[in-house]
Order: C-alpha cells, then structure tokens, then sequence
C-alpha cells in the first residue's frame, strides 16, 4: 500500500476517534449539568479530563498531522474549492473542540455558566461538521455539502418545533 493510502487510513481512524469524544464529552456536560451530587460531580471531572486530553487532543492533532501530510504528498488537492469549504470545516471544529476544552475547565473550576439543555443543543453542533466534510469528501463538491448541512439542520429544527409543541 502507497504511503499517501496509509496516511489517509490513518486520517479516518483518528478522526473517529476526535468524533467520539466530539459526540460523547458534550453528552458527559448535559450529565455534568444535572448533576447535584459531590462524588458525582468529582467523577465527571475525571471523565471529561481524561476524554478531553487523552482521547479528543490527540485524535485532532494526529487526525490534522496526517491531513497535513496528505496535502503535502498530493498539494494540487488543496486548489479544490470543496477542499477549502472542508478546510473551513475543520478549522471550525477546532474551535470547538477549543471551546470544549474551556468548559472541561470550567467544570473543573466548577465555574459551569450553562444549563443540561444548553448543552444538549451544543452537543449537536460537531453533526453539521462531520455531515459536510464526509459529504465533501465523497462527493468533491461544495453544493452536496451545503445541502447535506442544510437537511440535518432541517431536521434538527423538525425536531425542535416537535419537542416545543409536546412542552
């Protein structure tokens, strides 16, 4: 197998990896937020540290080390406009997972500003990432993507509007 096949292979398998604790730490604040508890609250400090700097940090810096890479091996790439908008992508879903990493901090502190509702909203923020690059990536088109995203945030506010109708 080439080095540029190995290098994507490897791109894929870490960012799975950054994608579950993308998914899975937001879910742990929703918990976090409700929880009333000492033991418990000690607990998911532990858990959204050891998520946030052994699992998510290096599933990104790896996942973006063999991005980078794989731009280097094959740079006419990178004059693509779908790869740009997928550049965009990931440059936002680093903020995010910054911005996670500022509320394991907080939590840390316990300094949490925000509600078990609020953080089950943000928790669905990475799904419009992960749906226009995998979009993107197979298709190698700007509009695929923007469409993708455009229906899951259809169905987000489907959903939303059904939630606020049952309340």
């Amino acid at each position: 197998m080439s080095a540029y096949l190995w290098a994507k292979s490897l791109h894929v398998i870490f960012m799975v990896t950054w994608f579950a604790g993308l998914f899975y730490l937001p879910r742990l604040f929703v918990y976090h937020a409700e929880t009333r508890d000492e033991a418990g609250n000690e607990r998911f400090k532990i858990m959204e540290r050891k998520l946030f700097w052994g699992i998510m940090t290096p599933g990104a810096v790896i996942t973006a080390a063999f991005g980078i890479w794989m731009i280097a091996m094959h740079p006419q790439a990178y004059a693509a406009g779908w790869m740009h908008f997928k550049l965009l992508l990931v440059v936002l879903l680093i903020g995010y997972h910054i911005w996670c990493g500022v509320l394991v901090q907080q939590f840390r502190e316990d300094a949490n500003r925000h509600s078990h509702q609020w953080y089950r909203w943000f928790n669905e923020i990475p799904v419009f990432m992960l749906v226009g690059i995998v979009v993107l990536v197979i298709s190698r088109q700007v509009m695929p993507g923007l469409i993708a995203m455009g229906v899951v945030l259809g169905i987000f506010v489907v959903f939303a509007l059904m939630q606020r109708m049952k309340a």
